[in-house]
């Protein structure tokens, strides 16, 4: 062995695709024959489920399908009437750096629906579905940190400390809730069920040993209409708790997870009318950083020989992520006095990002539906759609990642209108790269040795500005050692601009 570089890998997965689309899907849908003429559209509502996530040769491939509630008052006014269709989608993003080791992150979701009236026997349903895809692949970091020579070549290496925060894991995990849903209240019975919505929350989640704990609940927001056509909202909630495989990860590790439904379905109410049976299909999706540490060589030369250097430069990572939560309030006007709040969900669009200076400011696009009683006690429904911006500080050598969750949405009824209260939650993520040059390789010429014949065995010198013990040991064909030796100087101390003594090796 005369030269031989060795050091560490470090297995990773670097984001190759961080993408987010929105896009619009219709259907003309007939009523059937068993449902009456269609007087009045209410509300629409849409569900996306992800029935399917693969990494193909050209990308992400998501396929779902979309289920949509139509409430609807019919001609005559018997009660209020309900319409189910269901939408399929394909969507492939496409990728050109996907290989057989990229791991895929996929959620979707339905930021808008609305029903058209064609005619009393004929609707047209559209909806806009919002997607978020990340691709990640596998990587390996190869950094050296040592230099194994012959002491006759006089090696010396300057070696340099650094942390770097990498994705070291992926996991998911599918999982099924089974519930049988009773009713609450004063109510022995349930009535017709119209629209029961879900939705599903991470309450909290922890990393023990090898696995990441979650546990959180999806709550079914729910309208039902009872015998007489009274209306009566209801919220249940299904407790969960899972754990997703996390093997290797580290317990300092920050991860981020994303739930998404697969497919839900309820069953028919048992025959006295006091259990309603619904299913559950989520998978949990989870990505894990770690801050990594390593040693590389920086700087190597020889005090004898001549040396050409060969290095490689890498993108040292320094990311944070944080949640905030940002209160949102909107006034709606409405002509009709307002005697009931009903129901009210909303959704988000995509969050945008826009930068100037040190200021960044997220806007995300909000519907939102309130279902309403007026003064006579006859349904209406309110839509409302509007941005909802958030600024926060950034500085222009970082960058940032914002994803948003809508955590609640309620209306109030106002003077004159509704007023409506909500909190979105902003999932940030900073990140601030710094590039540093690594050895890679080192040539020593030993056939032209370098000449000190005539030269002086010690030399006085004072530093530079900014010089360094190494840059001057380096110049110098010496090493730090001696010349610490030679001026009573500790490794690692500052230079001032006294002079030194420079001995040379021979």
């Amino acid at each position: 062995m005369e030269l031989e570089l060795t050091g560490t890998s470090i297995d990773h997965f670097a984001l190759i695709q961080d993408s987010g689309y929105s896009r619009e899907e219709t259907l003309e849908m007939i009523v059937p024959d068993a449902c009456p003429d269609i007087a009045q559209v209410t509300d629409t509502w849409g569900f996306c489920c992800l029935t399917r996530r693969e990494v193909t040769d050209s990308g992400a491939l998501l396929t779902g399908r979309v289920r949509v509630t139509i409430l609807y008052i019919p001609e005559g006014g018997r009660g209020l009437q309900r319409l189910e269709a269901e939408l399929s989608f394909q969507h492939l993003s496409e990728c050109a750096q996907v290989d057989g080791n990229t791991r895929l992150l996929a959620r979707a979701w339905v930021s808008s629906a609305e029903t058209r009236i064609l005619n009393p026997r004929k609707v047209l349903i559209r909806t806009d579905i919002c997607e978020k895809v990340q691709l990640y692949r596998l990587q390996t970091l190869r950094v050296y940190g040592a230099l194994n020579a012959d002491d006759t070549l006089g090696i010396q290496t300057l070696l340099q400390q650094e942390q770097t925060d990498l994705v070291t894991q992926t996991a998911e995990k599918v999982f099924v809730l089974e519930e049988e849903l009773s009713p609450s209240g004063n109510r022995a019975v349930f009535g017709a069920p119209l629209r029961i919505r879900p939705e599903a929350c991470c309450g909290e989640a922890r990393l023990i040993g090898s696995k990441l704990v979650l546990k959180g609940t999806v709550r079914l927001q729910s309208l039902w209409q009872e015998e007489g056509g009274a209306l009566v909202s209801d919220s249940f909630d299904i407790p969960f708790s899972q754990m997703l495989d996390a093997a290797g990860v580290g317990e300092g590790a920050q991860y981020r997870v994303w739930l998404q439904f697969q497919s839900w379905q309820f069953g028919q109410l048992s025959g006295d009318g006091r259990s309603l049976p619904i299913t559950l299909e989520l998978c949990a999706q989870a990505v894990f950083c770690e801050r990594i540490p390593m040693s590389l060589i920086t700087d190597a030369y020889s005090v004898y020989y001549p040396t050409k250097l060969h290095t490689e430069r890498w993108n040292i990572c320094q990311q944070n992520q944080e949640e905030a939560r940002q209160p949102v309030r909107e006034f709606v006007a409405c002509e009709q006095g307002i005697q009931t709040v009903l129901d009210c969900h909303g959704e988000l669009g995509l969050a945008q990002m826009t930068r100037e200076g040190s200021q960044c400011t997220v806007t995300v696009p909000v519907s939102a539906t309130v279902l309403c009683l007026d003064e006579d006690g006859s349904l209406f429904s309110v839509l409302r759609s509007f941005a909802a911006a958030f600024q926060m500080p950034c500085p222009p050598e970082q960058g940032l990642r914002c994803g948003c969750t809508l955590l609640q949405m309620e209306a109030l009824p106002a003077a004159a209108g509704l007023e409506l209260r909500g909190t979105i939650a902003l999932h940030l993520q900073t990140r601030q790269e710094t590039e540093v040059s690594g050895l890679a390789g080192l040539d020593v010429d030993r056939e032209h040795p370098q000449e000190h014949a005539g030269q002086p065995s010690v030399v006085l010198r004072r530093p530079a500005p900014s010089e360094s013990l190494w840059d001057i040991a380096k110049r110098c064909s010496t090493t730090c050692q001696e010349i610490c030796a030679a001026n009573g100087l500790e490794e690692g101390q500052l230079l001032g601009d006294q002079m030194l003594l420079i001995p040379r090796k021979r």
